[in-house]
């Protein structure tokens, strides 16, 4: 797995849907977190797709001159989906790989909106923050409420004890748009996670 690219500072990794069949506002998001990272140094890493919040994402970067990293598995590559101007397109074995070394890649986390791949991503680092595998900021960007049933659900899974006390609060952050986002990210990490008890 691949862990550094030689000459590239570890960036931010952002998660988001590949459909073309959402909201504008949401590309609009993705396109300024893409571009404000840029403007502040910070590579871009994403699943590297052309379409959605992935391509949007990546745009954003690029057109501020930034550096956009994707990371897709062989397949998806093979079948044209990786976007062509992507600066750094790494290939990976499986979608186990693909979402490993997003992570290495990375020195925090944004969820955009997206769907159940996402999902998958945003909940595997957070396990992986919980269980103190990853270190870095993890930030739900919230455009529109679009994560707010997800986030009531949280609330209610921690309330009904299936999360240590005062997980929530350590695990993740939650943002309003795409400057509140990007500054969470790039803020110092939360101190530690909740400490385990088996």
């Amino acid at each position: 797995m691949i862990k550094e690219i030689a000459g590239v500072a570890k960036g931010v990794v952002v998660y988001g849907a590949s459909s073309r069949e959402i909201d504008p506002s949401y590309l609009k998001a993705a396109r300024s977190v893409g571009g404000i990272l840029a403007r502040n140094g910070v590579p871009v890493i994403s699943g590297g797709g052309k379409g959605g919040v992935m391509q949007a994402v990546t745009e954003g970067a690029l057109e501020e001159g930034g550096t956009a990293i994707g990371v897709l598995p062989e397949f998806m590559i093979e079948n044209g989906w990786n976007h062509p101007g992507l600066t750094h397109t790494l290939s990976t074995a499986s979608m186990h790989e693909r979402k490993a070394t997003m992570a290495a890649l990375s020195r925090a986390a944004i969820a955009m909106p997206g769907g159940v791949g996402t999902l998958d991503e945003l909940f595997e680092l957070i396990t992986w923050r919980q269980l103190s595998l990853y270190k870095g900021n993890i930030v739900i960007c919230n455009v529109g409420g679009f994560y707010d049933r997800l986030l009531e659900h949280l609330a209610y899974t921690d309330s009904e004890g299936f999360m240590r006390a005062g997980g929530p609060s350590l695990l993740w952050r939650v943002a309003g748009s795409a400057e509140e986002a990007v500054e969470m990210a790039l803020n110092e990490p939360l101190d530690g996670v909740p400490p385990i008890k088996y």
